[in-house]
């Protein structure tokens, strides 16, 4: 039987950690996705109703370099952040290495008219951002990072 003050222990899986909050982010994406299919959903299906397939067709005009990019990118970015993250376990410099790389590259797919004022922004931003959130989460939550 467990003693009241059993409840006020935490206990900390370390290979189950760095899980926790990537799962609240899953949770709170789902959350939104469901939010704005009930406030849009029904408009979105009538308006999908009204128009010729061959509408529909021309109106879906997408970068294409852009958003097969990103959705290059990403996979690929949480695929390597793991095995880097083996060179220093428990560190974060899996996390840290592979953010920088991440950040610049999907800062300068998406930047338009690239110069060297915003190459030196987007690499600043690439390198800032993450350290700053590893040294929140790895030395203020003690959180560890792959």
């Amino acid at each position: 039987m467990e003693k009241i003050s059993d409840f006020f222990k935490v206990r900390i899986d370390f290979d189950q950690s760095h899980l926790f909050f990537p799962t609240i982010v899953e949770w709170v994406l789902v959350v939104l996705m469901l939010a704005i299919v009930v406030t849009h959903g029904r408009h979105w299906v009538a308006r999908w109703r009204e128009t010729p397939l061959g509408a529909r067709i021309r109106a879906w005009e997408i970068d294409k370099r852009r958003l097969f990019g990103c959705l290059t990118l990403t996979p690929v970015y949480f695929a390597v952040m793991e095995p880097v993250g083996t060179i220093y376990p428990n560190t974060g410099v899996g996390f840290l290495l592979t953010s920088y790389v991440y950040g610049f590259a999907l800062s300068w797919l998406f930047v338009h008219d690239n110069n060297r004022r915003k190459t030196l922004l987007m690499a600043l931003n690439a390198l800032v951002t993450p350290t700053v959130v590893w040294f929140v989460f790895a030395h203020i939550f003690r959180i560890t990072l792959p």
